[in-house]
């Protein structure tokens, strides 16, 4: 068994938001500036963000929902879409609680996850 996959698929993986205040979109900064960064975190997103370490995958996520143009018979209800925009690798850690480090590769057509997607700016999945 190669023990690289496997510590792969028990690191975390991190879906983060990149606009601020909802509607100011960040990630041509981040991905041109290798960054990954909040603004004005709460404590519990600071914490989050110091747990964050080098080696861990990352993705930026967009959250809305739609009700056409589905790859299901939604059956005419609108449903919880999670959008990949990008995805990565965390190469440092500032331990500021705001920035981490990041190698980006956008993620071209996006990747959507349908239903009950989480809506928060970061969320930490601990296997994928």
């Amino acid at each position: 068994m190669n023990t690289s996959n496997a510590n792969i698929a028990t690191q975390p993986a991190w879906f983060v938001g990149a606009a601020y205040g909802g509607t100011d979109d960040q990630m041509p900064r981040f991905l041109a500036e290798g960054i990954w960064e909040l603004s004005n975190p709460t404590e519990k997103e600071s914490a989050l963000v110091k747990s964050m370490k080098a080696g861990d995958r990352i993705a930026i996520k967009a959250a809305y929902t739609r009700k056409r143009g589905l790859p299901f018979d939604n059956r005419d209800q609108t449903v919880s879409v999670m959008a990949i925009k990008a995805i990565g690798s965390i190469t440092e850690n500032l331990q500021n609680g705001e920035r981490v480090r990041v190698e980006w590769s956008p993620s071209q057509p996006l990747r959507e996850w349908y239903f009950y997607p989480f809506r928060g700016t970061v969320w930490r999945k601990r296997e994928c």
